[in-house]
């Protein structure tokens, strides 16, 4: 009987075994699917923010969605078109092979900083494109939050700076090539317009001095007086080329004045005196240095160390070193070389005059230096 019974239960008993065993498998596999749910969720919350920012961007923008683990979940056509993978290459594949050794931090920080609930806007930095190149790039990143304000990921939107960088190169190339070539043409006209003046200071000479190389003597004297002073190289090239200008304004005295023979009247040696001024003025508005320096030497290279020279009684300091100088040159050449209205001295008795008024008419400096040259070598002596 016992048996009987035993044999009638056992089905039973299998049968309920299997149920226990099917009920466990619905629910591991309840569970399973809760799980694939739960991650189907965020990604389709960031799958939903990467449309969005798509959308909302400009198509030639990388819009890249990655997440929490730094795993790359969505890529744009940008993106494929910036960092040249296709979206089958770059799913799945950690968003830190975009970034350079030097900035392999980059990414995690970011994503950290867009979980503390920091959108990080606009930042330029450097990602690198499958074919190695480095690609300037203007970087923003916007955390992601779930429905149940998790996070879930970061959307990345990338920039190619490149072109624009490209673009602001060359228009800096080409503002660099527009004013070079500006100067340049500036510089010839300037240029042109010191020969012009050159050639006025030229003609003045012809009409005094019989050697027709005064300005050329002058300037040759000076540079070497600069030179003396220890005035700086530029400066040096300035005055040599400027002190030919020094008596342009002679142009303006009437013949009968500057090349008469005996002794001047005050009024003749007023109207010489003029000189000055005339020179001046032809020279005034310039901003090439050559001739503004000209015109500084016209006004004073007859003014004097004690204040009593011309036109504006400057003293001393009050001199510019340039005018200065070119009255120490000037002088000695007018006195070493016949004009039609007076004889050449001879050199020691020039250079004892320039001593003699040192202190008076010249800088005390400017004749220290100028007795440290060697004067027969200022004289054009086949000319004397």
């Amino acid at each position: 009987m016992s048996r009987a019974v035993s044999r009638q239960e056992e089905p039973v008993t299998r049968t309920r075994a299997r149920h226990a065993a099917g009920r466990a498998k619905r629910v591991k596999r309840a569970a399973s699917e809760l799980t694939v749910e739960v991650a189907r969720g965020a990604s389709a919350d960031l799958a939903r923010a990467f449309e969005l920012a798509a959308f909302v961007e400009s198509a030639s923008d990388a819009v890249v969605g990655v997440s929490v683990a730094g795993s790359i979940t969505g890529w744009g056509e940008g993106a494929e078109r910036l960092f040249g993978y296709s979206q089958a290459q770059a799913l799945g594949q950690p968003i830190a092979m975009l970034a350079p050794a030097d900035r392999a931090h980059e990414p995690g920080t970011l994503i950290e900083r867009a979980l503390s609930g920091e959108r990080v806007e606009r930042i330029e930095t450097e990602r690198v494109a499958r074919d190695g190149a480095l690609r300037n790039v203007l970087l923003s990143v916007a955390p992601v939050w779930g429905d149940d304000r998790e996070f879930v990921g970061v959307v990345g939107i990338f920039r190619d700076l490149s072109a624009q960088r490209g673009a602001e190169e060359a228009l800096r190339v080409s503002e660099r090539r527009y004013l070079a070539e500006l100067r340049q043409t500036l510089s010839e006209l300037e240029e042109a317009r010191f020969e012009d003046l050159r050639r006025l200071a030229l003609m003045a000479e012809y009409r005094d001095d019989e050697t027709n190389k005064h300005t050329e003597r002058v300037a040759r004297t000076a540079a070497l007086l600069a030179r003396e002073l220890e005035l700086d190289d530029e400066l040096v090239t300035t005055i040599h080329r400027a002190a030919p200008l020094h008596d342009v304004g002679k142009v303006g005295i009437p013949d009968s004045i500057l090349l008469k023979p005996g002794k001047l009247t005050a009024e003749e040696f007023e109207v010489i005196k003029t000189h000055t001024v005339i020179g001046g003025r032809i020279l005034c508005e310039s901003r090439f240095p050559v001739v503004k320096m000209g015109m500084e030497i016209a006004f004073t290279h007859h003014e004097r160390w004690d204040g009593s020279g011309y036109p504006s009684g400057l003293r001393e300091g009050e001199v510019p070193i340039a005018g200065r100088i070119i009255a120490v040159a000037d002088a000695f050449d007018a006195m070493t070389h016949a004009r039609p209205y007076k004889n050449a001295l001879p050199i020691e008795h020039a250079v004892k005059e320039i001593e003699r008024c040192s202190g008076t008419q010249f800088d005390p400096r400017v004749v220290a230096a100028f007795m440290r040259l060697d004067h027969r070598t200022l004289v054009d002596s086949a000319s004397r």
